[in-house]
């Protein structure tokens, strides 16, 4: 069993119009109605890769993460129940939803829930934006990475996912916190992305720190910005570059409260033998410059 990608992300809204607009107008995703009232956000040839639930409170819901095949399914559920994982097996409703065959979902130490999944169903429809982004960076990468902060079981969190199968940790950076420096780890799946998931020593409602989408170029990220700020969307972090995965990128603040990295150039690793960890105390060589709440 490996874990492929970071395939979906569900994220909750008490309603769906201040994501569809920011979705559209601000990010260039193609927004459509999906099942049961939700609206899906595509960003390449996948039926979607954010789906918004109406009438929950804001904020992300649950990470979805593919498997290669249903015998890797069937591999990860059972290991997961082996360590103790209270399992909650998905249904035919929840599997429409999530266009894929089956998933199987679970809470890990901090709460936070994740969905184990396999066989994504689409259309193959192609993706045109309708702000004009050029493309999404996703295929075999998945659709970008999610941070996510785990306070007190930071080390918990660590033991929990970094073990083969799951994920291995590519490097880590320590940042000022509450009680002193704080670790965050960046942890890798089986593909090339330099991370596909963060864990920060951070106290933050809701637990999602940021998610990331990566566009094609730098011409789709200064666009993308000049739309923001025109619509008037909060900018949560400056235009910089990343030291770990060089990505250059921005951050601007979601309808879910949480923020959103929009990026290009990000690192990639096709051999995965050949990584070298590295700790770094300051995350980018340039710009990032994080703005109040």
């Amino acid at each position: 069993m490996e874990i492929r990608e970071l395939a979906y992300l569900l994220v909750g809204a008490a309603e769906t119009a201040a994501w569809r607009q920011f979705g559209q107008d601000v990010v260039g995703a193609m927004a459509h109605d999906g099942p049961d009232g939700s609206l899906y956000l595509k960003i390449d040839e996948r039926d979607f890769r954010l789906a918004v639930l109406p009438g929950h409170d804001d904020g992300l819901l649950a990470c979805g993460w593919l498997v290669g095949c249903e015998a890797h399914f069937a591999t990860a559920r059972a290991r997961f129940a082996e360590d103790g994982v209270a399992i909650n097996d998905g249904t035919p409703q929840g599997s429409h939803l999530r266009r894929v065959q089956n998933y199987f979902s679970f809470t890990d130490p901090a709460g936070i829930t994740h969905e184990i999944a396999w066989g994504a169903i689409s259309e193959f429809a192609p993706f045109t934006s309708p702000a004009g982004v050029s493309g999404f960076v996703t295929g075999r990468q998945g659709l970008g990475h999610v941070a996510l902060a785990v306070s007190d079981e930071y080390d918990a969190e660590l033991a929990f996912w970094d073990r083969p199968g799951r994920f291995a940790v590519s490097d880590i950076l320590r940042v000022p916190g509450p009680a002193g420096m704080a670790r965050v780890s960046f942890l890798h799946c089986a593909n090339p992305r330099q991370h596909s998931m963060a864990l920060g020593e951070l106290a933050i409602p809701g637990h999602c720190i940021h998610i990331m989408f990566q566009a094609n170029s730098i011409d789709d990220v200064g666009r993308c910005l000049d739309r923001a700020k025109r619509i008037g969307v909060s900018l949560t972090a400056t235009l910089g570059r990343h030291v770990n995965d060089e990505m250059l990128s921005f951050y601007m603040r979601t309808p879910a409260g949480f923020s959103l990295e929009f990026g290009t150039g990000g690192r990639e690793i096709n051999d995965w033998s050949e990584n070298v960890f590295f700790e770094t105390t300051r995350g980018s060589d340039w710009g990032h410059a994080f703005t109040p709440a």
